[in-house]
């Protein structure tokens, strides 16, 4: 993330600016040492810098059809680092293909590597789609709360409320009502293998083997490569109730939009996709229909795992 500018920051106050702009520069990221010290220094509780991010990471935002913008800050675990997240949306194609605000900044924590969520703050209450999504991680059914900005139309308040995700979603449907122990972002290793040493292949194979597909078994990773060499990947990732799972392909995009300046032109020159063999699913189709809407011309180079 670079070329912030005080548009992008706005809602920061000037004493904090330098260091958050000096993290998000490396990336949609604030290490949990800097999220310490701004919160010292400004005197304020981290849900409170959580509320003032919102209009950064919304600034991110690609919405062509509906021009909502959407700004999404998720805290990882202790010691507590901020991953910043946008909705994306695509011409041309189903609304079902779009990316959600808080998908966005779940997708980045889990790319970080982590393990769960403490809390996730949001412009808006997140709608029912994005509350079953966020029941499929692994904290959710015992610390994961949900940031509200208390008063959203005084741009200059910060306060917040703070409610469990299961306030917002009783008598909730996830995996655990289908056997299964753990949930998204818990660490996976598959095992899968390809024949080959293509780095970008590779870069997707290492995200197949970390996707999260306990219904369909369909293990599956996407490699994309833009015009300045920039790699960026992402995992399939499943729930409980289908429809709010999240493709390889938005995972790697919304990583990649976060990424690199707001509104720059995805420029994409080649896309991978590997997938395991046998699965009860598949994403060859919808991965090279959206391709194509954003690299018109690119062909996805599709393995299969061995």
């Amino acid at each position: 993330m670079s070329h912030l500018t005080d548009s992008t920051l706005g809602s920061i106050p000037s004493a904090a600016r330098p260091k958050i702009a000096e993290a998000l520069a490396e990336g949609p990221v604030i290490p949990a040492n800097i999220v310490a010290t701004v919160v010292a220094d400004l005197g304020i509780e981290i849900g409170h810098l959580m509320i003032m991010l919102l209009p950064t990471a919304a600034a991110y935002a690609r919405v062509p059809i509906s021009g909502f913008h959407v700004g999404a800050v998720a805290l990882g675990m202790p010691p507590g680092s901020l991953y910043l997240g946008s909705n994306m949306e695509f011409t041309d194609q189903a609304l079902s293909f779009g990316v959600h605000g808080e998908q966005s900044a779940t997708n980045n924590a889990w790319l970080n590597g982590e393990t769960g969520l403490q809390a996730l703050a949001v412009n808006a209450a997140p709608c029912g789609y994005c509350r079953q999504f966020l029941y499929e991680i692994t904290t959710a059914t015992t610390d994961f709360n949900l940031i509200l900005k208390q008063n959203p139309k005084n741009p200059d308040d910060y306060g917040y409320t703070l409610n469990p995700l299961t306030y917002y979603l009783p008598d909730a449907f996830g995996p655990q009502d289908l056997g299964l122990t753990g949930g998204l972002m818990e660490p996976e290793d598959h095992g899968l293998n390809v024949a080959g040493t293509d780095p970008t292949v590779e870069a997707a194979l290492a995200a197949a083997n970390a996707s999260y597909s306990p219904y369909t078994k369909d293990y599956s990773g996407v490699a994309i490569q833009n015009s300045s060499g920039l790699v960026s990947t992402g995992r399939y990732a499943e729930n409980a109730a289908y429809n709010p799972s999240m493709s390889p392909l938005e995972s790697a995009l919304a990583i990649m939009s976060m990424n690199e300046p707001p509104q720059t032109a995805y420029n994409i020159t080649a896309a991978v996709l590997v997938e395991a063999a046998g699965s009860k699913a598949g994403q060859l189709n919808a991965t090279q229909d959206v391709v194509s809407s954003v690299a018109s011309g690119v062909t996805v180079q599709h393995v299969v795992t061995s």
